[in-house]
C-alpha cells in the first residue's frame, strides 16, 4: 500500500470537497504548516543578528552669536559696529546706580578717548546677551547667578543694566526699561531702583 503524504492529500482534494468539509481542510492545512514551518516557503526560520545601535555622536557645541573685538583701550567693538565699555558702572565705581546716576555716569565717560558715550537701547543690550555662555563675574561672584556675557567684559559687573528708554507715565518716579543678564529678559523699573544694577555705555563705532 502506497504511503500518501499530507501534501499529496491536500493537492488531490477537490475544491468542492474542500468546501463541504471545511474542518478537514483546516486540519490538513495546519498539518502542512506544522510539517514545513510555512505554507508558502518551507525554508526553516533563520534568526537575524542582534540589532546594534550606531555609536552616539554628541552634537556640536552651540555657536555664539556675539562677536567682540578687544581694542586694548578699555573698549570692545561688536560685529554690528557698536562699541561698548569693557567695564560697566558697577565694575568701575564698585556700587549700583539708579537711572539718573547712570545717565550722569555715561555723560562724563572718556573711555578709549571717546566722549560720545550714551545709554544703550534694550535691543542693543540684547545684542550682547549670549545664551551660549555662562560666566561668574558679577560683583558678588554668585555661582548660582552666572551672567550670559562674553568674558572679554570686565569682572565685577552688574546683574542688570539700565537702557535709555523710558516709560511714558504721569508718575514722578517712573520708569525706564532694563535688561537682566542672568535670565535674558526686560524689566520696567522705577528710576530710583538700584540694587545689583548699573549701566554699560555704548557708542556707534562706525
Amino acid at each position: 500500500m502506497r504511503n500518501v503524504s499530507i501534501k499529496d492529500q491536500w493537492e488531490s482534494l477537490p475544491f468542492s470537497s474542500c468546501l463541504s468539509r471545511i474542518a478537514g481542510c483546516w486540519i490538513l492545512l495546519l498539518g502542512m504548516v506544522s510539517a514545513t514551518g510555512s505554507l508558502a516557503d518551507p525554508t526553516p526560520y533563520l534568526p537575524h543578528a542582534p540589532y546594534e545601535a550606531p555609536a552616539y555622536v554628541p552634537p556640536p557645541p552651540p555657536v555664539s552669536k556675539v562677536h567682540l573685538t578687544d581694542n586694548q583701550d578699555g573698549t570692545l567693538t561688536e560685529g554690528n559696529g557698536l562699541m561698548w565699555t569693557r567695564k560697566d558702572s558697577y565694575a568701575d565705581w564698585g556700587r549700583c546706580l539708579n537711572w539718573h546716576e547712570s545717565e550722569a555716569y555715561v555723560k562724563q565717560l572718556k573711555t578709549g578717548g571717546h566722549t560720545d558715550w550714551r545709554m544703550p537701547t534694550v535691543i542693543e543690550l540684547y545684542s550682547i546677551y549670549d545664551d551660549t555662555l555662562k560666566n561668574v563675574f558679577a560683583w558678588d561672584h554668585d555661582p548660582k547667578n552666572p551672567l550670559h556675557l562674553d568674558p572679554l567684559f570686565a569682572d565685577g559687573a552688574a546683574y542688570w543694566y539700565w537702557s535709555g528708554e523710558i516709560e511714558d507715565t504721569d508718575l514722578t518716579d517712573c520708569c525706564a526699561y532694563s535688561f537682566y543678564f542672568v535670565k535674558g529678559f526686560t524689566n520696567v523699573r522705577r528710576f530710583s531702583a538700584c540694587a545689583n544694577g548699573g549701566v554699560r555705555a555704548v557708542r556707534q563705532a562706525r
